[in-house]
């Protein structure tokens, strides 16, 4: 167990053990120092991350404490106003000097994102959102999108939908749409922002059973969510943050059922005595 600037971390394998080939376990993403501020406001406070390939990372915490607004800096969606982001050991946002297009082009091929809200282009069929991205991104042509598309719609269980406009889908098959989108540009990291926030309990369970797939098949996620028991299942490690920090950081059984900071006990009591 580590204590420091206020954040309790508690160690997991991946910061003892070697990876099979005998050195450290590769990091893939490393957020250093981020701060966000609005004006006078300070949201994100001096937040540390660190994401091994394969990783899954819960973020978890009260509303208005900052895991939406700190996600958002790992594809500079957000700005941080301080603070550095590594991916896969190259500086690809620093504090200190505005990213370049290519900067951002190298850090968002490699950096997949789903939002709440599905943001899928309505006049669009379901494959026809999925070609989109990888004609206009990665260069593709029709023939090989289309290809890859339906693959990823097969995944994801929804090749049925294939030429469904996103009016006539649930919001559940939406979700799944746009992380199919998403993944069609292939990632190696996957960054979700409360996915199932806008959805119904059953058509929650259906992305989250997505999720749960790409975790078992080592795709790297970083998850803003509120649904405790999946984070517990899911994840590698849970961050809570509160009040803009990370205030502790660990196992999920740790974090979860045996929590250290007071803060985090706190919020903890709230929601599991509902």
């Amino acid at each position: 167990m580590k204590k420091g600037n206020g954040v309790v971390t508690v160690f997991k394998k991946h910061d003892t053990e070697a990876s099979p080939g005998g050195g450290a376990a590769r990091v893939l993403a490393e957020a250093k120092g981020i701060s966000v501020s609005f004006g006078p406001l300070e949201v994100v406070k001096q937040v540390d991350l660190t994401v091994p390939k394969g990783e899954v990372v819960a973020i978890i915490g009260p509303s208005g404490s900052g895991k939406s607004t700190f996600l958002r800096c790992f594809n500079y969606l957000q700005p941080p106003t301080k603070g550095t982001l590594e991916i896969d050991g190259d500086v690809v946002i620093d504090s200190g000097r505005k990213p370049t297009n290519a900067d951002l082009l190298k850090l968002r091929r490699k950096v997949g994102m789903c939002f709440q809200s599905f943001n899928l282009f309505p006049h669009l069929t379901a494959v026809e959102n999925i070609d989109l991205a990888q004609v206009s991104a990665l260069g593709r042509s029709k023939s090989d999108a289309r290809s890859r598309s339906m693959e990823l719609l097969k995944r994801v269980g929804l090749e049925a939908k294939a030429n469904t406009k996103p009016a006539r889908c649930s919001g559940g098959q939406q979700q799944r749409i746009a992380i199919a989108r998403a993944l069609a540009l292939d990632p190696e990291m996957m960054l979700f922002d409360e996915p199932t926030s806008a959805l119904d309990p059953e058509l929650g369970h259906e992305v989250l059973a997505v999720m749960r797939e790409l975790a078992s098949s080592g795709m790297t996620m970083i998850i803003v969510t509120h649904e405790m028991r999946f984070a517990e299942g899911v994840a590698d490690r849970i961050m809570f943050m509160a009040d803009g920090k990370a205030v502790e950081v660990g196992e999920p059984k740790q974090v979860l059922r045996e929590p250290i900071h007071e803060r985090t006990q706190k919020f903890l009591k709230m929601v599991f005595d509902r």
